[in-house]
Order: C-alpha cells, then sequence, then structure tokens
C-alpha cells in the first residue's frame, strides 16, 4: 500500500467559554506530515509560551532524527519519541535561564504521516484517536494521576469525570527529571481518519459524539468546526482544539494490475 502526495487536514482552536485566554496551539507541516496539538498548563507561569514554542520549534527536531529515507525503520517511531525528548531537554535550558518560560509547562501530541503508518509521541493528556469503519479508537494514553487511577482499578471511568485529581498531569515538556514521551507506529488502512485533541474537547465530548462527528463531516476543516461547537454547546469549560487528517491512504492499483496481467 502507498501513500499519494499528502494528507487532508484541517485544525481549529478556540478560546471556550469561560477562559479569559487561549493556552492551546496547534500546527501543521505539509512537507514533513507532520501535526502537532499542545495544550498549555492553565496553572503554570505561562502555558500559553509554553504550548506554542513546542509547535514552533518541535519540527526542527523531528527533522534532524527523521529523514525521508528512514520513515519506514521500524524505529521511526522511537526517532520521534528522541526528538520530543531533546526538544523537553532543551526548553528546560531554556527555562533556566528566561524568566517567561521558568514555570511554564505544556502537553503536546505530535503525529507524522509516513506512508501507510503514523508515528504518534505524547507527553500529558492532549490525545491521538484513530477513527476508522465510523469507530473511535483512543491511540494514546493519558499521563495522568486519574488514568492511572482507572488503570489500578481505583475508580470508574464515571467517578473520574468528577475527581479533583482529574487534571493532574505524571508526564510533561517542563518535568524533571527529562521527559519520557510514549511513542508508537500505527498502521494505516484507506479512509482512516486521525483526529488530534486537547482535553478541552474530549473531556466534555464523549467518544460516540465525537465518532458520530467525524462520520457525518467528510470534510476535515468541517469536521473540526462541529467538533469545536460540540465542545463549546457542552459548556466550553476549556479552550478547545482540534486537528483532524483524512491519510488518504490508497491501495497500489497500479501494483495490482501489473500482478494481476502477471498471473494471466
Amino acid at each position: 500500500m502507498t501513500a499519494s502526495a499528502g494528507p487532508k487536514f484541517a485544525g481549529l482552536s478556540d478560546i471556550g467559554r469561560i477562559r479569559a485566554t487561549n493556552q492551546d496551539s496547534w500546527g501543521v507541516y505539509p512537507d514533513r506530515s507532520l501535526f502537532i496539538v499542545a495544550d498549555g498548563v492553565a496553572c503554570s507561569t505561562d502555558g500559553a509560551l509554553a504550548a506554542a514554542l513546542v509547535v514552533e520549534l518541535l519540527p526542527t527536531y523531528v527533522s534532524r532524527h527523521l529523514k525521508p529515507d528512514n520513515l519506514d525503520d521500524e524505529a521511526a517511531a522511537d526517532l520521534l519519541g528522541r526528538a520530543l525528548v531533546e526538544y523537553c531537554d532543551d526548553f528546560r535550558v531554556f527555562a533556566s535561564t528566561d524568566d517567561r518560560a521558568a514555570g511554564a509547562n505544556t502537553t503536546v501530541v505530535a503525529v507524522m504521516v509516513a506512508g501507510s503508518r503514523a508515528l504518534v509521541a505524547h507527553l500529558g493528556d492532549s490525545r491521538a484517536y484513530l477513527f476508522r469503519d465510523q469507530r473511535l479508537q483512543q491511540i494514546t494514553r493519558d499521563h495522568s494521576v486519574i488514568q492511572d487511577m482507572i488503570d489500578a482499578g481505583e475508580v470508574s471511568v464515571e467517578e473520574a469525570e468528577r475527581h479533583p485529581a482529574r487534571a493532574i498531569l505524571t508526564r510533561h515538556v517542563a518535568m524533571f527529571p527529562r521527559a519520557l514521551p510514549d511513542a508508537a507506529a500505527v498502521e494505516l488502512l484507506p479512509g482512516d481518519r486521525i483526529l488530534l485533541s486537547s482535553d478541552g474537547l474530549h473531556g466534555v465530548v464523549d467518544d460516540p459524539s465525537l465518532a458520530q462527528i467525524l462520520d457525518s463531516h467528510p470534510d476535515p476543516a468541517g469536521a473540526c468546526e462541529a467538533l469545536i461547537e460540540a465542545a463549546l454547546r457542552a459548556g466550553g469549560p476549556d479552550n478547545v482544539t482540534a486537528v483532524v487528517i483524512d491519510t488518504d491512504v490508497n491501495v497500489d492499483t497500479d501494483a495490482d494490475a501489473d500482478a494481476d496481467a502477471g498471473g494471466e
């Protein structure tokens, strides 16, 4: 299977109905097929700065590790994770010498579409989802205290929605000791979509509703608008950001035709 020239995508962010500022950032880099969402931590000194910097600068780190000739390597996802680690190391050094960044913090989720695979790396509770055949699958695991409690069976998913620890992160860009992102490769099929979201979206709009919106809005821009509107209708308690990527994986019809001809 091969990919066409590149995925179709859109992104959108909104301040929400309660926050005074928007501390979310998102970025798309078509030349690298790289997509990023970052959610600045509201209780940090300048979450907006931390989020904006990781979206602006992470692509440079990714380019150091991932080249066109190694995107298919088994280690490609680990290389994306390594790029994120190196960015976090440099950000901590910067924060130690610049008052604007001291104490600033953010989550980040980054996806790179490489042929018929998606490379995913993240820190925190911004998420990546795979939408396939009208079904939504979360492909990142939240780095949060409440997720650890859910995994340990200490609280139910329903209880977690109201738990006072639900916003406490266990991994983030500015953490010490150094941040260790999760990184993985996901095999893609024709028709697959990827959704990147801050918790202002997935924290207030449930998975069945997210899936319904992705299914009923074939254009990524329209899907993003509908996703943001759903979060606002649910109260918009936080900044909300969505990036929708149509991965554009196609069957190599030329190769199939050659195979058929050879079999005659």
